[in-house]
């Protein structure tokens, strides 16, 4: 009589069993590794937005009203550059002292908000980070980014 070879259906039923408990947890950590590597590229993009700001407080003793992109000649596309993650940066004046960096990330994962507060007896800027607060970001936020309103 011959010797088998090969494996037997529930030494194959086993290994499937085995890797589909793997998958289980391997997929769902691979989506929040994602995630949180498109926060980090906003995080990143933001950075020369953030500079040009303080930048023009500095040179202008704040009036921070009218600022804009337009206003500081840096496009969207000039922000953004090559990335799929971030759909757009918009730089706005909000008061004379204070101005906001919306940055929109892609895949409907929402927004983080920069908030530079301008103070004018050390001219420099102090930057805040939130995000809307039902937002599916929150899990993924920065290290210091709280929802708004806190």
């Amino acid at each position: 009589m011959k010797p088998m070879q090969g494996f037997t259906l529930v030494e194959l039923m086993l290994v499937v069993a085995i890797i589909a408990i793997l998958a289980a947890i391997a997929i769902p950590a691979y989506h929040h590794y994602l995630n949180k590597s498109r926060v980090v590229e906003a995080v990143v993009l933001v950075g020369p937005a953030k500079m040009a700001v303080t930048e023009y407080a500095g040179l202008h003793h704040g009036n921070l009203a009218d600022i804009s992109n337009e206003s500081l000649d840096l496009s969207n596309e000039e922000l953004v550059g090559n990335s799929h993650n971030v759909q757009s940066i918009e730089i706005k004046g909000t008061s004379d002292t204070t101005a906001a960096i919306n940055v929109e990330l892609s895949d409907s994962l929402g927004e983080l908000i920069w908030t530079g507060a301008f103070n004018p007896a050390t001219g420099n800027i102090a930057w805040n980070c939130s995000y809307p607060r039902d937002s599916p970001i929150k899990s993924y936020a920065p290290a210091g980014c709280l929802p708004e309103g806190q």
